[in-house]
């Protein structure tokens, strides 16, 4: 997994990725050059030698340097320089110093949309808008070719360094390359850094197991105390080697609470639910373990990633036997399948299959299999889905876990769509390494972002638990790093694999819950099953406006932030304690932000002066859309303080704010305007 290399130069330290999540890089890119078409790296005028060759096997590169250079590799990143003193350099210096490192072009899309992951352009804008923070001049790109792969180049100028970033969309990953020195050091090897990127070789890393350890399985570590909400933590970065997970992947849980854990080099590890390790099995029978369901009879499935097949074992952990091979066939997975498998209805065993397509995207469905291996059907999945994840529900119901979209998506057993749960304004809270379901139905999901979250059938969030470990920090006790896995146990606990670098552990946690959003997800169940009705007033939010602006006011009193709080004026007058319009006779608007953004339902404005001049209300939601939700021709009202209740259909989308235009052209003196309520589900 990618770490910040700490001792890089500090310009390069912004390009580094941490505990496998890009950074959220504020700026805009340059604009890109004119030229019409990539070209290819030119060598060096100048004939240089580069005699070394450095491979990084696992991140999928490797290039040439000069002899005698040095390098240090973290994970997917590679440093490079001529001696180790400017290796350690903390400023640019005289030398050039090289870093290159790659990510799995999924996880980039997974953190910024699938365009960063196949348009160097789109990445080249997340990756410069630092430097460009930072004081750095970014030239205009340039676009290249490397080892047949499309990329962009820019120069990069700042006070006291120069250099070069370049970024470039490869097969399986997402890599860029920076080079720096001091001005007049860059100047002077600007040459050496070109043919050194020219010999930049991607290649797709070999799909092999972790190492396996050597040695029988040891307990271990427990941590058995920690924030609330905390239970267990089997697992981490200590102890034995034996004692520690090389990959925490998949989980599947007994009735009685037994957790059986898919581990990646070491078969199936068996523990009971206070985290005793009672055995482990499947170390000879299975390559690279991933994931792992349970059947009502106790027997097990798990997919063998490294073997592209499925394994059957009895509860005892006796091998029955595989099904599955690589390949194009029907009954075949793709190259980089099963990695996630569900139980279905009548022990069917579903599994993710991706591979390419005929029109050479990559084409993911669900199959379908008896238990004894026989493929009965294949569901071809909507082709903007690349789903981490799957579970199953009794009907033959699907839901997946969309990364890139950051949502949870829910397919009728024809692959047809029937839902997707999620704020499209905030794709990366429900952004999802894995998912599963409780007997009721309920979707728990462990998120990058989020930590671990639990959705009612209806999408509305219920329960939340678990922190996030800060990047490349090792997670405390109840934090999650890089979740892989999660299985609902019984007693109320939710179980997260977890992996990043040298870290592999197993938590157990017990979600906080959201009373009143529990109330709501009651309600809209019983809305579904009545047909139609409507919420309960117990299950909605009423709020006062927590802030406003306005185009206008009437100096200096009547300001905007006398309309946000509750009602102030208790009668039919002018008052200080309202907003009032600067022009008595002209149009006007007051904007009303709020605390929590809700599903509204309808609005309350109070009025005390001079009311009946409101002729719009619009709700602004969050990803900033106009919804109109009330129009009136302006004509002063006979009531007086007026209270006026706008009502409307349940919005689709979170409501932040409440614009109110105010028309007094036709002579209001002073429409005065003293509270807003909002009124919404959470």
């Amino acid at each position: 997994m990618h770490r910040l290399l700490r001792r890089v130069l500090p310009l390069a330290a912004m390009f580094l990725f941490v505990a496998c999540a890009l950074p959220a890089f504020p700026g805009q890119s340059p604009t890109p050059s004119e030229t019409p078409a990539a070209t290819i790296v030119p060598p060096s005028p100048t004939p240089i030698s580069l005699s070394v060759e450095v491979p990084v096997e696992a991140a999928g590169f490797r290039l040439r340097t000069p002899a005698n250079w040095v390098s240090k590799t973290l994970s997917h990143t590679l440093t490079l320089a001529p001696s180790k003193e400017s290796l350690g350099r903390t400023s640019p210096g005289p030398d050039l110093v090289i870093t290159v490192d790659a990510t799995p072009a999924g996880m980039v899309a997974a953190q910024y949309g699938a365009a960063s992951a196949s348009n160097p352009e789109s990445f080249f804008e997340v990756s410069s808008g630092a430097a460009q923070k930072s004081g750095y001049t970014v030239e205009a790109t340039t676009p290249i070719t490397i080892d047949g792969h499309l990329g962009l180049m820019a120069d990069l100028h700042g006070p006291s360094g120069a250099g070069r970033l370049v970024v470039i969309v490869g097969p399986n990953s997402v890599v860029r390359v920076l080079g720096q020195a001091s001005p007049d050091g860059w100047n002077a090897q600007r040459d050496l850094f070109a043919a050194i990127l020219a010999s930049l070789r991607l290649f797709t890393p070999a799909i092999t197991p972790t190492p396996t350890p050597v040695g029988i399985a040891q307990q271990p570590d427990l941590l058995r105390h920690g924030p609330p909400g905390f239970a267990l933590r089997v697992g981490g970065s200590g102890g034995p080697r034996d004692a520690r997970f090389v990959s925490a992947r998949g989980m599947a849980v007994a009735p009685d609470g037994t957790l059986y854990l898919a581990e990646s080099s070491r078969g199936v590890w068996v523990f009971a639910p206070d985290g005793t390790l009672i055995t482990t099995f499947g170390a000879d029978d299975l390559l690279d373990a991933y994931d792992i369901v349970r059947t009502s009879s106790g027997d097990l499935f798990v997919a063998d990633y490294g073997r592209n097949a499925v394994a059957h074992f009895r509860p005892d952990g006796t091998f029955v036997g595989r099904w599955g091979s690589a390949g194009d066939g029907p009954e075949q997975f793709g190259l980089s399948s099963p990695q996630r498998i569900a139980l279905g209805p009548d022990g069917d065993i579903y599994a993710l299959d991706s591979r390419p397509g005929a029109d050479g995207q990559v084409a993911t469905s669900v199959m379908i299999f008896s238990p004894e291996g026989a493929l009965s059907r294949r569901v071809a999945l909507p082709a903007d889905l690349a789903p981490a994840d799957l579970a199953v529900d009794g009907r033959g119901t699907i839901y997946l876990a969309e990364s890139f979209g950051g949502s949870v998506v829910k397919l009728a057993s024809d692959g047809s769509e029937l839902a997707r749960f999620g704020d499209p304004a905030a794709t990366k809270s429900l952004a999802a390494g894995a998912i599963d379901l409780d007997p009721q139905g309920d979707m728990y999901v462990a998120t990058y972002a989020s930590g671990v979250v639990r959705l009612s059938p209806s999408g509305i969030e219920v329960a939340r638990g678990g922190g996030i470990a800060a990047p490349g920090n090792v997670p405390s006790a109840g934090e999650i790093s890089l979740p892989n896995g999660i299985a609902v146990a019984p007693g109320g606990v939710v179980w997260v694999s977890d992996n990043s670098g040298e870290y592999s552990a197993v938590t157990a946690l017990r979600l906080n819950s959201d009373p009143l959003a529990e109330g709501t997800a009651a309600a809209v169940a019983a809305t579904n099953i009545a047909g139609g009705t409507p919420l309960p007033e117990s299950a909605l939010v009423r709020q006062w406006a927590d802030s406003a602006t306005a185009s206008s006011f009437y100096e200096p009193d009547y300001t905007p932030k006398r309309a946000a709080g509750p009602p102030d004026v208790p009668d039919c007058m002018d008052s200080t304690d309202a907003w009032a319009s600067a022009n008595p006779s002209g149009l006007d608007r007051l904007d009303l932000t709020f605390k929590m953004p809700v599903f509204a339902t309808g609005l309350t404005i109070y009025q005390n002066h001079q009311p009946g001049y409101i002729s719009q209300v619009d709700l602004v939601d969050a990803r900033g859309e106009i919804i109109p939700v009330y129009t009136n021709p302006p004509a002063l009202s006979r009531t007086c303080p007026l209270v006026l209740p706008i009502n409307f259909t349940q919005t689709l989308s979170r409501i932040v704010s409440v614009r109110i235009t105010v028309d007094q052209r036709s002579g209001a003196n002073w429409s005065e305007i003293d509270a807003v309520e909002l009124i919404g589900a959470p």
